[in-house]
């Protein structure tokens, strides 16, 4: 399985071709997700003043009831704890959201991450960086 982050589920969501086209090649192997990426699109949902909401959190849960979905647990938080403290000992914190996530795939067996974001989770030595 490889775990997507929340830039490829923004994408995918605005019908981004190349993400479509990662979508359908992951569906073949199947695909996760984090709880904090849940958060992150939610919120990003409703930060934006919109009118439809409603609409685009529909949109959001549809694609939701695709994926595995992770929780931060305990394994998972003490693993997001290492990996932030050696980043910014080393002066190379990355966005706590991306670090997080990262965290919870290793915890749960998943050392690549679909994402556009390459530059930080490749910060992360145990993550393989997959783009689209």
């Amino acid at each position: 399985m490889k775990c997507v982050d929340t830039a490829f589920l923004i994408d995918l969501l605005r019908n981004d071709q190349s993400a479509v086209n990662k979508a359908k090649e992951l569906d073949e192997y199947g695909a996760l997700t984090t709880e904090v990426n849940v958060f992150e699109l939610v919120f990003g949902i409703y930060r934006v003043k919109q009118l439809n909401h409603k609409k685009r959190l529909e949109e959001a849960e549809k694609l939701f009831s695709r994926l595995v979905i992770f929780p931060l647990d305990h394994k998972a938080a003490v693993k997001a704890g290492e990996i932030l403290g050696k980043l910014c000992s080393e002066g190379r914190e990355i966005d706590i959201p991306d670090e997080m996530t990262a965290a919870i795939s290793l915890a749960n067996g998943c050392n690549v991450v679909v994402t556009r974001n390459a530059e930080h989770f490749g910060r992360i030595p145990q993550i393989k960086v997959e783009s689209y």
